[in-house]
């Protein structure tokens, strides 16, 4: 389901010692919510605790209630972090009662769709954690070493301990778990089931992409990109590149890599896997691109959006979007770009400003501001509008054209 879940109270089936009756108002996460205990039988000589829990994050909330106005009813003051389903558990002496509540998500993102994935985006910010494909977005949660399919919600638990990004292809979704030298997962998205594992053997393992015939996994500490044949799930060839790959484009048998600490572009010719520098971009850390209309459309920290020819890495215009862009996708002739302020861009963040909505064409801008904090760890545009992943809130959104 996407949209603000409806609020509700799961109770069990089976009598037990007490209820909880959620605000009739509901839940939003990170908002104050005041919740009734009603205790059955003999009232207890110390007051009931609760304790909320969820399961995506492993986060707890544990609250004692206190005496309401009524005999064997108590109030219970809490707040609970993340939206999403969260269970419950009433104590009352030795025994307990347990059931579940529906959290809304606090919107950030006027006019947006929003919904409940995963939180927990870590103090190594992934860049890369939202696929949309096979009906359903998919999103690596990295904190937890899981990869969430929205559509029907189901959880894949792969085993890897930092599963940062998610792409796919080849009839297969992707994730790659960034510990150590990589490890690739090819998913199969009629089971849900990890079908192979495949190690990148790279130094730092980045992102993930499909294109050009083949699966790419950048590393990051090795100036190289890796290649990677679906039809063997072997890993065929080691690319040498820039310092920082850290996004590619394509355009049939090309690959373009923009590397964000030397800021240089480069050009793979997938047929034999040669690599040529092809310019040094402008800007900061130039580290997300994107091809439309034949052109390389390139921004990152410090970085406004270029438009670049990929035949000489000549800048032939820039966009003014802001401090910086965060990341920069395409559907047609509409590039969305999410900005940062001034401030945040200093720091390297990826709180949000504002999304920017882009003409390939005549270059005009439209933005929708963001209310409050909002994070960008993966952005896909498709034929209707673009999704955004907030892995530190925990939600999605979805804004249409």
């Amino acid at each position: 389901m996407l949209g603000s879940l409806v609020v509700a109270a799961a109770l069990a089936a089976a009598p037990g010692p007490a209820r909880l009756v959620p605000p009739a108002a509901g839940i939003v996460a990170g908002q104050p919510a005041t919740a009734t205990v009603v205790v059955r039988g003999k009232p207890p000589r110390s007051a009931p605790r609760v304790r909320f829990a969820e399961s995506l994050s492993a986060r707890t909330v544990t609250i004692a209630a206190r005496k309401a106005g009524r005999r064997g009813t108590y109030a219970v003051r809490f707040t609970l972090p993340l939206p999403g389903r969260w269970t419950y558990r009433v104590t009352v002496g030795r025994r307990a009662a347990s059931g579940s509540v529906d959290v809304r998500v606090d919107s950030h993102l006027p006019g947006a769709q929003a919904s409940p994935i995963c939180a927990g985006a870590g103090a190594f910010w992934p860049t890369e954690t939202l696929a949309v494909d096979f009906g359903s977005p998919w999103v690596a949660c990295k904190e937890n070493g899981l990869l969430l399919r929205v559509q029907p919600r189901t959880l894949v638990r792969p085993g890897g301990s930092a599963l940062i990004a998610v792409t796919s292809g080849f009839g297969s979704v992707w994730a790659l778990d960034g510990s150590r030298a990589g490890t690739l997962l090819r998913i199969d998205p009629a089971t849900n089931a990890v079908a192979t594992r495949i190690d990148v053997g790279t130094s730092a393992a980045y992102n993930v992409w499909a294109g050009a015939g083949a699966i790419w996994v950048a590393g990051d500490q090795s100036a190289e990109v890796v290649r990677i044949d679906p039809a063997t799930n072997a890993v065929v060839a080691h690319i040498p590149v820039g310092d920082g790959p850290a996004d590619l484009a394509f355009d049939g048998s090309t690959v373009y890599v923009i590397d964000h600490r030397d800021k240089t572009l480069f050009r793979i010719d997938a047929h034999d896997n040669s690599a040529h520098l092809v310019a040094t971009i402008p800007g900061d850390a130039p580290e997300r691109l994107v091809l439309v209309g034949g052109k390389l459309w390139i921004t990152g920290r410090g970085t406004d959006l270029h438009e670049v020819d990929p035949g000489n890495g000549r800048v032939l215009r820039s966009i003014e979007i802001g401090a910086s862009g965060i990341d920069v996708v395409a559907s047609g002739d509409t590039i969305w770009v999410p900005s940062r302020s001034s401030e945040v861009d200093a720091r390297g963040f990826p709180t949000m400003e504002a999304l920017r909505r882009v003409d390939a064409h005549s270059g005009a801008v439209t933005s929708i501001a963001a209310s409050a904090p909002l994070d960008v760890h993966g952005l896909v545009a498709d034929d209707g509008g673009v999704w955004l992943a907030d892995n530190t809130r925990g939600v999605l959104y979805r804004v249409e054209r």
